[in-house]
């Protein structure tokens, strides 16, 4: 997967020409867009890649925020969405819903990442916690982050 640097308002790109073209800085959004563009060819639009859409709209869930969190129920393709639980610095943060007015804010919050199922690399995304995209075993993930569902986007993933 390509590697960039993380840039918290460098989201998803209008076209695939440019997804395709050079560039070098991104955040979770785009790194989805783009996993699933170099994967499978696919070119997701802004729009179904960004927060509440992505979460509210596209694909269908794997597991609902009302379910038990297991990876075990995940395929190489699926995007989690998680909570904030520390950032960068290691502290504490407090990013679920209940400190959100809007259910729409809390969606928009949450971080995204793309489950691969590789053994020690099962989680590949963009934070700012190592500055740039990477991957991450699952107990790494889970020092900063609390998954609460994860999406399908593509029916050939199923």
């Amino acid at each position: 997967m390509k590697e960039f640097n993380y840039r918290f308002d460098a989201g998803p790109l209008g076209s695939a020409d440019e997804l395709a073209g050079e560039w070098g800085e991104g955040n979770c959004r785009r790194a989805v867009q783009f996993y699933f563009f170099s994967m499978w060819g696919e070119f997701l639009d802004p729009d179904r890649v960004l927060c509440p859409e992505i979460y509210n709209q596209t694909g269908t869930f794997v597991i609902d925020v009302d379910q038990r969190f297991d990876f075990e129920f995940l395929s190489n393709g699926d995007v989690i969405f998680a909570e904030r639980v520390r950032d960068r610095f290691n502290v504490n943060i407090n990013c679920r819903a209940a400190a959100f007015d809007l259910i729409d804010d809390y969606v928009i919050s949450l971080h995204t990442a793309i489950y691969t199922g590789h053994k020690g690399r099962e989680i590949w995304h963009a934070t700012a916690v190592e500055g740039s995209s990477c991957y991450w075993n699952t107990q790494r993930f889970l020092e900063f982050y609390r998954p609460v569902a994860a999406k399908r986007l593509l029916s050939k993933l199923s």
